[in-house]
């Protein structure tokens, strides 16, 4: 059973609205646009594993997502940790298309689109992530589990070689097609049940508890300002912006689309880089409105939690997702 599911990570999300709202022209504008591919293509695959990991006994495992802890080199961080009383297994996921190599030299090569790119080991990264993990389960009062790792590419297009043969990269690296079949391979290894059902329950109970969310603050990072930051509704049929208010709707003047609610994404945008409160004047400039009134009454259907009154009236900018 997933103890800890699958969050959407704010890193992603942050970075997303980012990209969405730099001018194309900023320094870090193809930084942004990278980072914001990748975050989202590294997401898309570790939810992959969603529906293979459905086929796990309920009441033998114990699943948790995206876990982040912190030992005395900093933090650490897993993809999927998947506990029983027999065993745990990290798995850290990638979705990379093309051709993935595995060279002498200990390098990760991806060859796509005729074009070679090197990448930090992910075997190595995986043995990292297993260090570090056991020396921290020590400080718990449990008898020592076998640890075991995999490198999961979910693009089952991916092409993966192992060029020396080495045994360490083919027991390691697999497939998310054939993770079923090598969790079955390492509980035929480890026969033993080493964990009690209120040990294997305390386990998942302290690395929740120890779970660490990364903070990170986008517009400092990429030395973006507010003033980086183009403001307007983005339309969701095409992207285009900004968007005009007529007659009750957003229309979009390059397709035509036309939504009643296209200025709630606007809103989400401004909460996650510019801030979570906002008054009529910000509104207005940031959802490009002329109207005091239209704005007091977008503000105010969305039922946000008011601040102030009359002209130092704030709104706290709250969403359910």
């Amino acid at each position: 059973m997933e103890v800890k599911p699958r969050e959407t990570p704010d890193q992603m999300l942050h970075t997303e609205a980012l990209d969405r709202r730099l001018d194309e022209n900023h320094k870090s504008k193809r930084k942004v646009h990278k980072k914001a591919k990748t975050l989202r293509k590294g997401f898309q695959g570790e939810e992959s594993l969603h529906f293979i990991l459905g086929f796990l006994e309920e009441d033998k495992y114990h699943i948790l997502h995206n876990l982040r802890l912190k030992d005395v080199f900093g933090f650490f961080q897993i993809d999927t940790l998947i506990l029983s009383a027999q065993l745990n297994l990290i798995t850290e996921v990638k979705n990379f298309f093309g051709t993935i190599t595995y060279d002498g030299m200990g390098q990760t090569i991806r060859t796509a689109n005729d074009k070679e790119e090197g990448f930090k080991n992910h075997v190595e990264q995986v043995r990292m992530q297993h260090l570090r993990l056991l020396r921290w389960l020590r400080q718990f009062d449990l008898p020592p589990i076998p640890l075991e790792k995999l490198v999961v590419y979910s693009d089952p297009g991916t092409i993966i070689k192992n060029i020396t043969n080495d045994p360490a990269i083919t027991n390691t690296v697999i497939h998310k097609e054939n993770l079923l079949t090598k969790i079955n391979q390492f509980n035929a290894i480890h026969q033993s049940k080493i964990l009690s059902d209120e040990q294997l329950r305390k386990l998942s109970y302290e690395l929740i508890a120890a779970h660490t969310p990364e903070d990170v603050d986008v517009m400092k990072l990429y030395e973006v300002s507010k003033d980086d930051i183009k403001p307007g509704v983005i339309c969701p049929s095409c992207n285009a912006m900004p968007m005009s208010r007529i007659y009750g709707k957003w229309k979009c003047e390059q397709c035509g689309t036309e939504s009643k609610d296209a200025h709630i994404a606007a809103l989400k945008d401004y909460c996650i880089l510019i801030g979570n409160t906002i008054n009529n004047r910000e509104a207005r400039e940031f959802l490009m409105l002329d109207s005091i009134y239209i704005t007091k009454k977008l503000l105010q259907k969305e039922q946000f939690t008011q601040i102030g009154s009359t002209s130092g009236r704030k709104y706290i900018l709250e969403f359910q997702n």
